[in-house]
């Protein structure tokens, strides 16, 4: 590198792709294939955690107005304010400005948990903390999931076309490596069963990217609330659970294939072995077009289709047609 060049480097970490450069962080430390992270990965972790709440939050405080970033709005200018030279709002102001200003909903929990997280980085900032390091880590894990929520409905969705560019390979970084993270998971897929995934019991299976029991069958969007990821191909979305999750039929098996046409919408979408929240491990006939649950199918004695009989019929409506 000559002087020149030298000279010409420069930082360049916007709001949002700086906060999720943070987060890129987090996650190398959290999700080390290598094993648990070590005290000192939950260490950095949780400040640069921190540090990501606090860039985003006020990223979005910022996208409403400038203003709304500083502490005492009357004392500051536009010009100090593009220097960097003034006192930014404290935790709590930020996120009370965020619902009362800006009007987002931000749960009670989810409020106590970023603040937790803000109390936790300060002891351990400025005094050192001796805590168990699962508990530390499950805070971390709460904040992660808030975040990643906030991101996809309040600042992706905003980004501009270089600052997409520019953090598309660390949010894929990002979502690969959250499934990898165990206190994560199972702090988000507590509180999806308690939000986003109650009430669909009967129509949620495993998604076949993040593997996790959090994929709404609905034959439009079936959309997974963990990943998240929308399989608006029904067609696609049954070949991959089939592939991912279906059992491969024993010698004698009354049906060689799994993946079916569904007696309803006529699509070859039936997956015969699905699990879904309400079977309860068991397996049952879900249909990923219609997303109709198939309890009574009978096989066609003629055509070896399956069918639901109206009147304990031995053969298919298409037989009777052709029989005529």
């Amino acid at each position: 590198m000559t002087e020149d060049e030298a000279r010409k480097r420069q930082i360049h970490y916007p709001p949002v792709p700086n906060g999720i450069d943070y987060l890129r962080d987090v996650i190398d430390r959290l999700a080390r294939s290598s094993g648990e992270p070590s005290e000192r990965d939950l260490k950095y972790a949780v400040l640069h955690l921190q540090a990501a709440a606090e860039v985003l939050l006020k990223a979005r405080l910022r996208e409403e107005h400038w203003s709304l970033v500083i502490s005492k709005a009357e004392k500051t200018n536009l010009k100090k304010f593009e220097k960097g030279e003034f006192e930014s709002t404290t935790n709590t102001e930020t996120v009370r400005r965020l619902v009362e200003v800006v009007g987002l909903d931000i749960s009670v929990d989810d409020k106590k948990t970023l603040l937790d997280l803000a109390t936790t980085r300060n002891q351990l900032q400025h005094w050192g903390i001796t805590e168990e390091a699962n508990a530390v880590l499950t805070r971390a894990a709460d904040v992660l999931d808030f975040l990643i929520r906030f991101l996809d409905q309040h600042l992706l969705p905003h980004l501009d076309a270089d600052d997409e560019e520019a953090v598309a390979d660390d949010l894929e970084e990002i979502r690969t490596g959250l499934v990898r993270i165990e206190s994560y998971v199972a702090s988000r897929m507590e509180r999806l069963k308690e939000s986003d995934l109650k009430g669909h019991e009967g129509r949620t299976v495993h998604c076949p990217d993040c593997q996790q029991l959090a994929l709404i069958v609905d034959g439009v969007t079936n959309s997974c609330r963990f990943c998240p990821r929308d399989w608006t191909d029904p067609l696609e979305l049954a070949s991959a659970y089939d592939n991912a999750f279906g059992y491969s039929p024993a010698p004698g098996d009354p049906y060689e294939e799994t993946l079916v046409d569904c007696p309803d919408c006529e699509t070859p979408t039936l997956v015969l072995e699905a699990e879904t929240v309400a079977s309860d491990g068991s397996r049952i006939p879900l249909c990923f077009n219609c997303a109709e649950v198939q309890n009574d199918l009978w096989e066609c004695m003629r055509c070896g289709r399956l069918y639901n009989p109206t009147d304990e019929e031995s053969i298919c409506s298409d037989c009777f047609s052709d029989l005529g």
